[in-house]
């Protein structure tokens, strides 16, 4: 009989929360609620496709297989719009699980412009880039956003939230 223990194994004596030195059988899937992973891409074409498989099977590891059609849709749109706004520099991917929401985000080193009518040429393009991504988090009853650079910050931020109710109904509703 295998006996799972749990013992500290942080160095820290400050820590004092226990891990399981055996983890799951194999196919036996993490905790939801463990799922937070972050993820550095070149700003380059293959690199949606490598979103795709690491978001897929973060996924489906955690048990939360019923996300996985509009998050697929979701982060090859937010990956291939940072690509096409910084090619060739690094973007950054995240996905995070919370309380029945899933939320995906890029970012991107497209910097603020200083003149408000490239900046606002800038927002319009991402967003029209961004209408596939808008529809499936519309289907989803979920929320995006862009956050615009700013004079003190650097880089833009897209992100967008998938509840799980409207995720388990995604691609199920008729015309």
């Amino acid at each position: 009989m295998l006996m799972h223990t749990s013992t500290p194994l942080s160095l820290c004596p400050l820590i004092t929360q226990d891990v399981v030195r055996h983890p799951a059988p194999d196919g036996a899937p993490a905790p939801r609620a463990r799922l937070a992973y972050s993820f550095t891409v070149p700003g380059e074409p293959r690199s949606p496709a490598v979103a795709r498989h690491t978001v897929r099977n973060a996924l489906y590891g955690h048990d939360l297989a019923v996300f996985v059609d509009p998050a697929l849709q979701v982060i090859t749109e937010l990956v291939t719009c940072g690509a096409l706004f910084a090619p060739g520099q690094d973007l950054y991917y995240s996905l995070r699980w919370r309380e029945g929401i899933l939320r995906l985000t890029t970012w991107d080193p497209h910097s603020s412009h200083t003149d408000p009518t490239h900046a606002a040429h800038c927002t319009s393009s991402r967003k029209r880039l961004l209408l596939l991504l808008a529809c499936v988090v519309r289907e989803c009853h979920g929320t995006w956003g862009i956050t615009d650079p700013t004079p003190t910050t650097e880089g833009t931020k897209v992100w967008a939230t998938l509840p799980e109710t409207g995720a388990k109904t995604y691609g199920k509703r008729r015309c």
